[in-house]
C-alpha cells in the first residue's frame, strides 16, 4: 500500500468533519427558527405542514436510500464497491435515523393535535365527509393504526441502520474478523424485504393519503426509484467530494469504480422514467374520473411547468448526460448529475405533495416551502461531518478490502 493511501485509510478526518458539522449547524438553526416563525404565522401555518413534509421526506430519502445501497452491496456481495461504502454508511448512520425520528415528531403533533391546520384530513373527525372511497379506506386510514404502521417503519430502519454500520465500523480495528460481514449478508436479504414493505406503505401513509380519494398501485415503486436516486446522488457526491479533498486517497477510487457507481445512476434514472410512465399511461388509458383528477391537479394552474421541471431533471438531463461511457467515469460529470438528481428529487416531491394543499392556486414557493428543505439538509450535513470526524473514511478492515482496491472492469 502506497504511502498516501495509508494515511488516506487511517488518518482522521477531524478537518472535513468540522467544517461540514459548521455548516451543517448553521443550517440546522436557521431552519429551525424560519419553520418556527411559519407555523407561529396563522397565514404560513397551512403551507407550513406540507413544507414541513417535502422536507423530512427529502432528507429521508437520503438517508434509507443510502441504506438500501449499504444492504444491496452485502446481499450482492460486491467487491467493488467496499473501497466506498462508508460514505453510503455515513449518510444512513443511527444518529441521522434518530433525528429523522426526532424531527418527525413535530408533524405528528401538528396532524394529530391541531385538526385545523392537519395534512392529514382522514385523521379529523368527520374529515372523510360523504366521501365513501375514504369511508372504504376507513380500516387502514385510522390514526392508531397509522402510529402503529409508522414506529414499526423506523424501527426496522434504526435498527438495521446500526446493525450495519455497527458491524462495519467493528472491522476498523484491523483483527481481520471476517463474522461481521458474514452476518451483514446473511441478513441484507431479510431487510432487503422489509426494506420494499416499509417504504412502499410509507410513501402510501406519508404521501399518497395526502389525497386519501386517489391511489395508484405503482406509488409504491414510484417513492422506492426515487428514493434510490436520491440516496446514489448523494453517495456518488461524498464519494468524489472526500476523493477531492485527498479523504479518500485517488487510488482506492478510481475511474472504474466511479463508473459503476455512473452504472447505478444511469439505470435507475430509466427505471424511475418506465415507472413514472407506466404510472401515467396507466391511468390516462383507463380514464377513470376518481384516477386521473390526481393528474389534472398537476397539469392545470401552472402545475405543468412543474411537471415538466419533473421529467426534465429526473430523467431526461440525467439521461443523456450519463449516456457516454466517459461521462460514468468523470467525477466532475457524475457530481453535476447528482447534483441535478437531488434538485429533482426536491421538485417531485414539491410536485406529490403541495397540490394536495390548494391545487386551484398553483404553485406557490417561498421561504415556508425552503424553510424545512435548510433544516433538513443541515441534519444530514451535520450528521455527516459528526461521522467523519469520528470514524475512518473506508471500510479498510472489510475482508474484500485489498480485492474491491484492485478492481478494474
Amino acid at each position: 500500500m502506497s504511502e498516501s493511501t495509508t494515511v488516506a485509510v487511517e488518518a482522521p478526518a477531524a478537518g472535513k468533519g468540522g467544517k461540514l458539522k459548521a455548516i451543517g449547524l448553521a443550517l440546522l438553526a436557521l431552519g429551525a427558527i424560519l419553520c418556527a416563525v411559519a407555523y407561529l404565522d396563522e397565514d404560513s401555518r397551512k403551507r407550513f405542514g406540507y413544507a414541513y413534509m417535502l422536507g423530512f421526506v427529502f432528507a429521508w430519502s437520503i438517508v434509507v436510500g443510502s441504506l438500501f445501497f449499504i444492504a444491496l452491496q452485502h446481499v450482492t456481495r460486491s467487491v467493488w464497491s467496499v473501497v466506498l461504502r462508508r460514505t453510503a454508511e455515513m449518510l444512513a448512520s443511527p444518529l441521522a435515523m434518530f433525528l429523522l425520528v426526532a424531527l418527525f415528531l413535530p408533524l405528528l403533533a401538528l396532524a394529530l393535535l391541531n385538526p385545523d391546520y392537519t395534512i392529514f384530513k382522514w385523521m379529523i373527525e368527520g374529515g372523510m365527509g360523504n366521501d365513501h372511497l375514504q369511508h372504504e379506506k376507513a380500516p387502514y386510514l385510522n390514526q392508531s393504526f397509522f402510529l402503529i404502521r409508522t414506529v414499526f417503519y423506523f424501527a426496522i430502519w434504526m435498527f438495521f441502520a446500526w446493525f450495519f454500520v455497527r458491524g462495519s465500523l467493528k472491522q476498523d480495528s484491523g483483527s481481520g474478523d471476517v463474522k461481521p460481514t458474514l452476518r451483514m449478508r446473511a441478513a441484507s436479504g431479510p431487510f432487503l424485504i422489509l426494506f420494499g414493505f416499509t417504504v412502499t406503505f410509507a410513501a402510501f401513509d406519508w404521501m399518497m393519503s395526502l389525497e386519501p380519494s386517489w391511489f395508484s398501485t405503482i406509488y409504491g415503486v414510484y417513492a422506492f426509484s426515487g428514493i434510490t436516486l436520491a440516496g446514489l446522488a448523494a453517495i456518488t457526491i461524498a464519494v468524489v467530494g472526500l476523493r477531492a479533498k485527498g479523504l479518500i486517497a485517488p487510488e482506492l477510487v478510481r475511474p472504474d469504480h466511479l463508473y459503476s457507481l455512473g452504472g447505478l445512476l444511469f439505470a435507475f434514472t430509466c427505471f424511475w422514467g418506465y415507472i413514472s410512465f407506466s404510472q401515467f399511461m396507466l391511468i390516462w388509458y383507463a380514464n377513470i374520473p376518481e384516477e386521473t383528477i390526481y393528474y389534472v391537479h398537476r397539469t392545470e394552474n401552472g402545475w405543468l411547468a412543474i411537471t415538466w421541471a419533473v421529467a426534465i431533471l429526473r430523467f431526461i438531463l440525467p439521461f443523456f448526460l450519463l449516456l457516454g461511457r466517459g461521462a460514468k467515469m468523470d467525477g466532475k460529470r457524475l457530481v453535476q448529475v447528482s447534483v441535478l438528481i437531488l434538485v429533482g428529487q426536491v421538485v417531485d416531491l414539491y410536485w406529490l405533495i403541495m397540490p394536495s394543499l390548494a391545487p386551484e392556486s398553483g404553485p406557490m414557493l417561498g421561504w415556508q416551502e425552503l424553510a424545512p428543505l435548510v433544516m433538513f439538509s443541515g441534519v444530514i450535513l451535520l450528521t455527516a461531518g459528526l461521522f467523519l470526524g469520528r470514524h475512518k473514511t473506508v471500510a479498510a478492515g472489510d475482508p474484500l478490502f485489498e480485492k474491491s482496491k484492485a478492481f478494474h472492469l
